[in-house]
């Protein structure tokens, strides 16, 4: 280690505050270094909807179709909530990086676009064009999110379980409006 002699106390930086035991590149080693603002614990791996919606630049209403479709569902932090935010919806970043690269948001957002150019006609009267604007609309389909979901014939046959005993429940109620305590 140079010219140290064992015992001695360790010179200082010359950049080092005088009143300081340590130098400043000692002190960073030993006592870490600071950590900045929302860059770690839960402030990091939790994020607010609100928060979601800016990240992704989409309405609530395109948000929800998407967790819905994505099986995405916010989580509540353990131990505290991070920040002063009581009473709010978390999602883990990590299901938000993921609904950030589905191909369905840009078809949301074509979607959206669309839906604007066949107002904008149909504002200026121009119901043809409207119509004609109306037959190109854009679609979109979910083929890879049920091979997401189902990557086997064998859990998409266990989901259609639940729904089965589902709609045989829905079949065995009563077809007036009231259910007696007898049939349940």
């Amino acid at each position: 280690m140079g010219n140290r002699v064992k015992g001695r106390v360790k010179k200082k930086s010359i950049k080092a505050a005088s009143h300081s035991d340590m130098g400043s590149k000692r002190k960073l080693s030993r006592m870490g270094k600071k950590q900045k603002k929302n860059l770690g614990g839960l402030e990091a791996t939790f994020i607010t909807r609100s928060a979601c919606l800016k990240r992704l630049q989409i309405t609530l209403k395109d948000f929800r179709r998407l967790c819905i479709l994505k099986g995405v569902y916010p989580r509540e932090p353990r131990g505290r909530t991070p920040g002063n935010k009581k009473g709010q919806v978390f999602y883990h970043v990590k299901d938000l990086k993921a609904l950030a690269h589905e191909p369905l948001l840009n078809k949301f957002r074509e979607f959206r676009a669309f839906m604007k150019k066949v107002r904008n006609a149909a504002g200026r009267n121009e119901k043809d064009e409207a119509a004609r604007k109306e037959a190109l609309a854009p679609t979109y389909t979910l083929h890879h999110l049920v091979k997401e979901r189902y990557p086997r014939f064998v859990d998409a046959l266990s989901d259609l379980d639940d729904a089965l005993a589902l709609t045989y429940l829905f079949a065995a109620l009563p077809s007036t409006g009231r259910v007696a305590s007898k049939v349940t």
